[in-house]
């Protein structure tokens, strides 16, 4: 199910990143779509490459929020704060160290934070592109504990 609500949400992430001009936030944006895909092949050694892939692009996330210029402080604290918690959660799940299952209860605070700025920016910018697709990467996080 996660896979194809991803899957669902990088449509519209693709669509939003070739809108707009720049490179960074494209990146982010096919390499994700890339390892969505890739989750698809069912080979566990692909879907751990996928995830690792998946793990550095919420890194780049972050790295993302802290060089871009021209994002307002809401936008760059809801897109660091994602990129924290989706990286947090991966890596303590590749790991499997304990604790995910409150990570997992954490992902509400960068939920709540995106949608916030979504709804008050009202305005289609570049970073929507991949934070669309941890928006829903995180709510699937947080409906696994129900």
């Amino acid at each position: 199910m996660d896979k194809l609500m991803l899957s669902i949400a990088i449509i519209p992430g693709i669509w939003i990143a070739l809108k707009f001009s720049g490179v960074f936030h494209r990146v982010i944006v096919f390499v994700l779509a890339l390892s969505v895909g890739l989750v698809w092949s069912g080979e566990p050694r692909i879907i751990t490459g996928s995830f690792i892939a998946f793990t550095c692009m919420a890194i780049g996330t972050m790295v993302y929020a802290l060089a871009v210029k021209g994002l307002n402080n809401y936008e760059r604290i809801s897109i660091l704060t994602m990129g924290f918690f989706v990286a947090t959660g991966s890596i303590f799940k590749l790991l499997h160290y304990p604790g995910v299952g409150l990570i997992r209860l954490a992902m509400v605070i960068p939920v709540v934070m995106t949608v916030l700025v979504f709804v008050k920016g009202r305005r289609l910018t570049r970073e929507m592109s991949f934070m669309i697709i941890w928006l829903v990467y995180a709510m699937s996080e947080c409906l696994k504990l129900y």
